[in-house]
Parts: C-alpha cells; structure tokens; sequence
C-alpha cells in the first residue's frame, strides 16, 4: 500500500465552532446578499475546512466570519474554494484557502494554531 503524502504547508488546529460565509462570485459572477451558516472543522494559517449546506466549485471566492476566544472580535477574510466533497450525510466539507486576512488577524491565528495544534 503506498503512503499518503502530506500536503499540507502549514500547521492545523481543529476549530469546531458556527462560522458564516457569502459566496462573493462564481463562474456566472453572482453573489449572494446573505451570510449562510456553517461549521468549522479545522483551521491553518493558511486555511480553513469547514461543513456547508450545499456544494461550491473550485475557484470560486467566499467570505467568512469567524469567531474568536475575544467575542468582540471576528476574523473577517476573502478565501478561495480549493475542493469540495460530500460528506455522505447531506452536507458538504469545503477547503479554503485565504487570500485576504488582515496582518492582526493572522497573528491571533498563528497563536491559536500554536496552543491548539494537532
């Protein structure tokens, strides 16, 4: 049996916690007025994995808002679909990477991924 190869470049925490997100555009460039909820699963500095009510493509550019431990404060980022799979239960898990998250908030980040990696 050969070997899974990790891919992975940056360091993941699991972070189960209700984020929200708004398609920003797709292939048809529309984009959507409201936040839909979801569940995070993990977090990197370089991504996020989290659980949505339907599927998205690949490329496609999301907004999250993500809570934090400091309940004044949200991460606010742009990220980028990189895949999309069911998940066998109606739902589907997403991976995203940022491409946009303010210098602060990659900090505060960076921090929690180091006290909670896995």
């Amino acid at each position: 049996m050969i070997g899974y190869i990790e891919k992975r470049l940056d360091k993941r925490a699991e972070f189960n916690e209700e984020i929200k997100y708004k398609l920003i555009g797709d292939d048809s460039t529309n984009f959507q007025m409201e936040y839909i909820k979801a569940t995070s699963k993990n977090v990197s500095c370089g991504g996020l994995c989290m659980i949505i009510p339907h599927k998205i493509s690949e490329g496609n550019v999301i907004r999250v808002e993500i809570p934090t431990d400091d309940k004044s404060r949200q991460i606010k980022a742009f990220c980028e679909v990189q895949w999309c799979k069911e998940n066998g239960q109606g739902l589907f898990e997403v991976g995203v990477s940022f491409i946009a998250l303010k210098e602060d908030d990659l900090e505060y980040l960076n921090k929690y991924i180091t006290q909670h990696a896995t």
